[in-house]
């Protein structure tokens, strides 16, 4: 009698378990669905390593796939520009990459810093002076670019939901 109780307790806690852990999964994947597409999908351009010191030609500004140095970055916040060769392989790693022209406002320069450190990985910013907006946020095979509003500001919002959205959906999943 005390075994098919022990048994009972037992697949009540397995089922349990399997019950909460289906609730989660479906409730993180019912909000994916619910962010809408945000910015370009563009063909991927393939995943090859290249020697350091190689400039590879993307189709993309800025890249969003395609050849690229051997060591990707450390994710973080970068005051210096980052080549795109190395910057290519974070997003390999399914890391979310946003770009600002360097002379975008000091104070909304500190609005990126302050909103990219929120992330304690699979994030980096950094200046590139070569964006056709100002601020572009890149993941693999994908581009979403914009101006700041004329107060200096932008739509954190939409740059959360691009982020939750497209990490981790590089060709290559590293652990965060």
């Amino acid at each position: 009698m005390k075994n098919s109780k022990n048994n009972f307790v037992i697949w009540a806690v397995v089922i349990l378990i399997l019950a909460a852990v289906g609730y989660f999964i479906f409730n993180y994947f019912s909000k994916l669905a619910s962010i809408p597409e945000i910015g370009e999908a563009y063909p991927k351009e393939g995943t090859a390593h290249v020697a350091d010191g190689t400039k590879v030609e993307y189709r993309t500004n800025p890249p969003s796939s395609g050849a690229h140095y051997q060591s990707p970055e450390r994710w973080g916040v970068y005051d210096k520009a980052i080549t795109d060769e190395t910057i290519v392989h974070n997003l390999e790693h399914g890391g979310v990459w946003i770009s600002y022209k360097s002379s975008i406002p000091a104070a909304s320069k500190e609005k990126l810093v302050s909103f990219a450190k929120s992330y304690r990985s699979k994030v980096i910013l950094s200046p590139r002076d070569a964006n056709d907006k100002d601020i572009a946020v890149a993941s693999w095979g994908r581009v979403y670019k914009f101006n700041l509003n004329p107060d200096g500001g932008f739509d954190e919002s939409a740059v959360r939901d691009y982020i939750t959205k497209y990490k981790n959906t590089g060709p290559e999943i590293v652990p965060d």
